[in-house]
């Protein structure tokens, strides 16, 4: 007789097993998601230094083009780029200027590759031998609308909270 009540004992504490798991892994399962998102902004973060070093080696190889002025540009992030990169009038000898364009061209064109959804400002400094590249790309973990402050000095306003920007100070 005492053996009949408690039947059925068991299956409460494998339902209750089964329950503690399945939350377990429901939680596991989040914890990938989240792992996957930080791996895409880390990812981000590196084709932005690496585009930004691109651009001071481009800077360093036309430094004439660089004292002359011819840097000073801004992609914003909703400006198309070009299709085709201009040549030089002359291969043989090209200007600083044709230089300076043709390297902005080809550096936007891979700055939109790897940064799909992203913008560039450039700046030179007022009496210093130095430029200021400002950096603007999508993040999905950005949500606090750029708290570090970086885009809301960025000479194009960047109102959306998803961009992250960062900053370097390049020196030809």
């Amino acid at each position: 007789m005492r053996l009949r009540r408690q039947f059925g004992l068991s299956m409460i504490e494998v339902l209750v097993t089964l329950t503690i798991v399945a939350f377990g892994l429901l939680g596991l399962a989040g914890l990938q998601a989240r792992s996957l998102s930080f791996q895409k902004d880390s990812f981000d973060r590196k084709a932005a230094t690496e585009v930004a070093v691109q651009l001071a080696e481009l800077l360093i190889a036309n430094h004439d083009g660089f004292r002359e002025g011819h840097y000073d540009k801004t992609l914003s992030p909703a400006t198309s780029i070009l299709d085709s990169v201009a040549a030089c009038a002359d291969p043989a000898r090209c200007t600083p200027e044709e230089i300076a364009k043709r390297d902005w061209a080809l550096w936007t064109a891979e700055l939109r590759r790897r940064l799909p959804v992203s913008g560039a400002y450039l700046q030179a400094v007022p009496g210093a031998e130095e430029l200021v590249l400002t950096l603007a790309w999508q993040e999905g973990q950005q949500t606090d609308g750029a708290a570090d402050g970086i885009c809301d000095d960025a000479p194009v306003n960047i109102n959306d909270p998803s961009f992250r920007c960062a900053r370097w100070v390049l020196h030809p």
